[in-house]
Formats: structure tokens, C-alpha cells, sequence
């Protein structure tokens, strides 16, 4: 939207504004979400995002390739839940982790043909992630849970919270996660070894 139009919708006034915003949110679901994003507290938004997640994981819906664009826009609204309700950025990239957990119930039954879910969680939700990974003060537990959540990858899109560890986590703390899933290669049998080992070529590639 152009400066000279946003000037000209102000000047309408907030109740020209807010009747219109009402009545689009009562024709249109994203709408709707949006709306009550902007009007909930920063605790409520976090109820949203946790009651969003229990619902992709009961529902039994399948959307097709021609779907997975609207999909994808409702799971970015996830994304907004949190950034709307979390300023703690240990909080934050918690919850953000809670999303990438939802990626099993999500490619389990939907079309991504596309790759614009996929997106969600491989770009998104990554520099959600990192806006707080960044601020996060307890790195050493904000290493230990990306590895809990990365060396299980299933889909292929938790570990872009590995590629970009450099980001947000010391020198130090990468050495360690490189250990980790090197003992991972030893202990952990052979199904996973190649995502281990990606994961690996990753983290020393960041330290170069």
C-alpha cells in the first residue's frame, strides 16, 4: 500500500476502520485470526498458538496440492501467535521448536508439491527462531533442546535449525552438538545415520 493511501484510510477514522476490519474478519477466516491476534493479550496468543497445535495434531483433514497454500498461510499464523505474545526470547524459541514438532501431522496429510509449507518451517519459522535464539541467554539449554528436536527429522525441515546454528550458538557449543551426533552415528543404529552425518557436514561447514 502506496504512503498516499494508507494517509487516505486514516483519515477515514478509527471507527470507519475498525467497522470495516469487522465485517471482512466475519467473511474471511484469515481475517478473523487476525483480528482476534490484535486484540488478545500476549497470554492469550500463546493459548491460541498452543490450541492451534492441538488441533493440526487431532484433525484428520488432507489438503491437496491446490490447498497447501492456504494451509501454509494458517500455519504462519501459528508464527504470529507467537511473535504477538512472546517477548522472552528463551520462551520464544521454545515455542517455536513446539511448531517444527508439528511437521509429522502436517506432511503426513498435505500436498506440498510446491514446497510452500515446507517454506513455513525451512524459512519462517527459522527467522522466528532466530530472533530469539539470538537474544537467548541459556545456550547451553537452547543447544541441548535443537538437539534433541534436530536428530529427529523425519521431514527434513528441523534441520534448519541446524544450519544456521552459527547464528546463535558460540563456537564452543557447535564443537559439542558435533559430538553428539557423531556418537549418534555409533549408538543411535543405522536408519538415521545420513541425517546425522548431514547434520555434521552442516556444523563443521559453519565453523570453517
Amino acid at each position: 500500500m502506496s504512503d498516499d493511501r494508507k494517509e487516505r484510510l486514516m483519515a477515514l477514522g478509527e471507527e470507519v476502520l475498525a467497522e470495516a476490519l469487522l465485517e471482512q474478519a466475519e467473511k474471511n477466516d484469515a481475517v478473523y485470526d487476525v483480528v482476534e491476534r490484535m486484540l488478545a493479550t500476549p497470554e492469550e496468543n500463546v493459548a491460541r498458538f498452543r490450541a492451534k497445535i492441538v488441533s493440526i495434531a487431532e484433525t484428520d483433514r488432507v489438503y491437496e496440492w491446490h490447498e497447501a497454500s492456504g494451509f501454509a498461510a494458517q500455519l504462519s499464523g501459528l508464527l504470529d501467535d507467537i511473535d504477538a505474545g512472546v517477548d522472552d526470547p528463551c520462551q520464544g524459541a521454545e515455542l517455536v521448536m513446539e511448531f517444527f514438532e508439528t511437521d509429522k501431522a502436517v506432511f503426513e496429510r498435505c500436498d506440498d508439491s510446491h514446497g510452500e509449507v515446507g517454506d513455513v518451517y525451512c524459512l519462517d519459522a527459522r527467522d522466528l527462531f532466530l530472533s530469539y535464539a539470538t537474544l537467548c541467554a541459556e545456550k547451553d539449554h537452547l543447544a541441548s533442546q535443537v538437539f534433541d528436536l534436530t536428530k529427529r527429522d523425519n521431514y527434513g525441515v528441523r534441520i534448519a535449525l541446524i544450519d544456521c546454528a552459527e547464528d546463535y550458538l558460540p563456537q564452543p557449543i557447535i564443537m559439542r552438538l558435533i559430538t553428539q551426533f557423531r556418537e549418534l552415528l555409533y549408538t543411535g543404529g543405522k536408519s538415521r545415520q545420513r541425517d546425522w552425518q548431514r547434520c555434521i557436514d552442516s556444523l563443521e561447514d559453519q565453523l570453517d
